[in-house]
């Protein structure tokens, strides 16, 4: 006991000496986790309820890669040229948005749009994250920097579903009307997370620069940025190669 007690100790000191950007973003993704995991275990059956069969519940993933695919390099050159924070707010909103359109679906079509509107907030959210963990601690700092964050959202993500299932009880059980109030639940909880980032979130140095802004598009831009740099493109393959078994499963 004594252990755990110093352990939590630690996370709490090493939390509070690093930059206010950094726990802010600690707590945006610890409050998404948890609003991830509300709904996460209920979505198929959602889906099929609102009358989606096998293959129409694989179009829906199938639609999220493809978008994720298309925007991961113009979101990231879309935030180098004019800033961090107000795509980071974006893909909040873009969360939130998609949690009331499930709330609102009555047809499984409608949530064609929802897993779009998902991959979207997803890479921006995910890019804003990575910046401003880079921008707000030092190098000596930054594995766990990223690992206590992703530990602390794995926590609320392990207490969301326990929340989420006294909720489906009270509501009615495993039927679309019982998870509905779920989804309401969750747009709600991405409206204070929006309320809190936006006037917490200071825009992270590492956000703009003028070489960026300099520079004249985005295909000169990433030409730019991978010409004759093997190391680079290694990654890249290494990154997709790695990514194929998730988009798989």
């Amino acid at each position: 006991m004594h252990t755990v007690g110093r352990l939590i100790g630690a996370f709490r000191d090493f939390v509070r000496r690093q930059k206010r950007n950094y726990r802010v973003g600690v707590g945006r993704a610890a409050a998404n986790s948890s609003l991830v995991g509300l709904t996460g275990q209920y979505n198929a059956i959602y889906a099929v309820g609102l009358g989606a069969d096998p293959v129409q519940l694989g179009s829906l993933s199938s639609v999220g890669s493809a978008i994720s695919a298309l925007i991961s390099a113009p979101v990231g050159w879309l935030m180098d040229r004019y800033g961090i924070k107000r795509f980071y707010l974006v893909g909040i909103v873009l969360s939130a948005a998609g949690g009331l359109l499930y709330a609102l679906a009555h047809d499984w079509r409608i949530l064609v749009a929802t897993a779009i509107l998902a991959s979207i907030s997803a890479r921006l959210s995910s890019t804003g994250c990575s910046v401003i963990c880079a921008d707000s601690v030092q190098n000596k700092d930054r594995v766990t920097a990223q690992n206590v964050c992703g530990t602390l959202a794995s926590i609320a993500s392990m207490i969301s579903p326990l929340i989420a299932a006294y909720l489906v009880s009270l509501f009615g059980g495993m039927t679309v009307e019982g998870i509905r109030p779920l989804y309401y639940v969750q747009f709600v909880g991405y409206g204070l997370v929006l309320a809190f980032v936006a006037a917490q979130l200071r825009e992270p140095q590492l956000g703009q620069t003028a070489d960026a802004k300099a520079r004249s598009g985005f295909l000169t831009d990433f030409r730019y940025l991978l010409k004759g740099r093997r190391e680079l493109w290694r990654w890249v393959a290494l990154v997709s190669l790695t990514g194929l078994p998730m988009a798989v499963f």
